[in-house]
Order: structure tokens, then sequence, then C-alpha cells
């Protein structure tokens, strides 16, 4: 044979067979053991401000019920408060009308008293007219009940603060 076709033989020869024993070689190849996931370390500030958010937004929740109690609580305080006044406002304009005419007998008296027994005897009714006019209206304020009570007002929960990166120090 002739050198060019030994060459040519020779050339097939080692591409059919060289490529079977690459292929050969890259399926028996070791592969490289898989390695353990790479776990992510959290800074622990984040993962506190993370807690911290999520205890904020069931405050928050929380808070938004309380302040639609509060409002309902206000609307009904408003509405007997205002008849709590307006009972004690009639009690004590009744008081202020007989001390006003308990004042007006006793200037009255005062004025045609002749002797000191009869400005006493006055000034002991103006006394009297007065004491009975204060226990009347003390009476009739127990008899209205307790003041109605403000609603406490709910506070809004304070949000976390983000947490900062630590400045970098370089030499």
């Amino acid at each position: 044979m002739s050198v060019k076709k030994l060459t040519t033989v020779a050339l097939a020869a080692s591409l059919i067979f060289g490529s079977s024993s690459i292929a050969m070689a890259a399926e028996t190849a070791p592969q490289p053991s898989p390695t353990a996931p790479v776990v992510k370390t959290q800074d622990p500030a984040k993962k506190a401000f993370r807690v911290a958010m999520d205890a904020y937004k069931l405050a928050m929740a929380k808070f938004k019920t309380d302040r639609t109690a509060f409002q309902a609580a206000m609307d009904t305080f408003k509405t007997a408060n205002t008849a709590y006044m307006g009972a004690k406002k009639v009690v004590n304009e009744a008081f202020k009308t007989a001390v006003t005419a308990a004042k007006t007998t006793y200037a009255a008296a005062i004025a045609a008293a002749t002797t000191d027994e009869q400005k006493a005897a006055a000034r002991t009714a103006l006394r009297a007219a007065v004491t009975s006019a204060t226990a009347t209206r003390d009476a009739a304020i127990t008899a209205l009940g307790v003041a109605p009570v403000k609603p406490v007002k709910p506070t809004v929960p304070t949000k976390p603060v983000r947490p900062t990166q630590a400045p970098v120090v370089t030499p």
C-alpha cells in the first residue's frame, strides 16, 4: 500500500477508536461528590427585626380593632355623659334657686329685724335653708349615680427600627 493510503487508514482508525476511548474515559471519570447545600447565615439583628416586625403587625391589627371598639365606647360615653350632665345641671339649678330664695328671705328678715335676737334668728334660718338645699342637692346627685367614665384611648404600637449596617473598618 502506498503511504498515502496507509496514513488515511491509520487516521480513520484512530478517529474511530480514539473517539470511543474518549467517550469511555468521559463516562468512567469519577464525578465530584455532591457537597452539602450552602446554608446562608442570617444576621441576628435582621432576624430580630423580622421577629419584631411580625409582632408589630399583630399589634397593629389589635390596635385597629381596639380603635373601632374605642370609637363605639366613645359614642356611648358622649350620650351617657350628656344625659348625666343635663340631669346634674337641673339639680344644681334647683340648688341655686333654693339658696337665692333663702338669701332673699334673709335680706327681708334682716331689714325688718329690730333686735339682735331677730337678726340671729334670720341668720339661723338662712343657715338651715342652705344646709337643707345642700343636703337635697347631694342626695339628688347621689341618686344620679356615678358619672360616666371616659374610655381609654388605645395607644399606637411603636414600629421597630430597621438595623443599620456596621461600618467597615479598613486598615
